[in-house]
């Protein structure tokens, strides 16, 4: 859970997570960086932390301000970029996805009319079949 992840980022426990912040913790030269946020994002992810721009803020405020204390404003932004990013990733998604619909609406219109072409020109080939009949009989009549 959060609170779980966080007192293990206290240094508290044997955890995995909390070996790794009591090491940064010792090192006085540790420096913050994009890829371990984007590792604090995915453990919000998995505990199940609402994967929103202001709770991430929030959250990320306390693992690397409370818990750790570590500077915590690179993280914040850099999970506020994170969540931006995100957001118009998913809005290309719809968007893309919005127009594989379109062209496949088009797709079908376009093989709706080569049908009804089809329809048609078999119909006139049906009625030019009857009328050279027609004139076919009359010719036999006349002779």
């Amino acid at each position: 859970t959060k609170d779980e992840i966080a007192s293990a980022l206290k240094g508290e426990g044997d955890s995995p997570l909390a070996a790794i912040s009591n090491a940064a913790k010792a090192d006085e030269y540790w420096m913050y960086s994009r890829f371990f946020g984007i590792g604090l994002v995915r453990l919000m992810d998995i505990v199940g932390v609402e994967q929103d721009m202001s709770v991430a803020y929030d959250c990320m405020e306390e693992w690397v301000g409370t818990c750790m204390g570590k500077p915590f404003y690179t993280a914040c932004s850099d999970s506020d970029l994170y969540f931006k990013q995100k957001g118009k990733l998913d809005m290309m998604e719809t968007m893309m996805k919005e127009i594989e619909i379109r062209e496949k609406k088009r797709m079908a219109d376009r093989l709706e009319e080569k049908a009804e072409m089809a329809l048609k020109k078999a119909e006139k080939d049906v009625q030019m079949a009857e009328q050279i009949a027609l004139e076919a009989e009359k010719e036999k009549q006349k002779a």
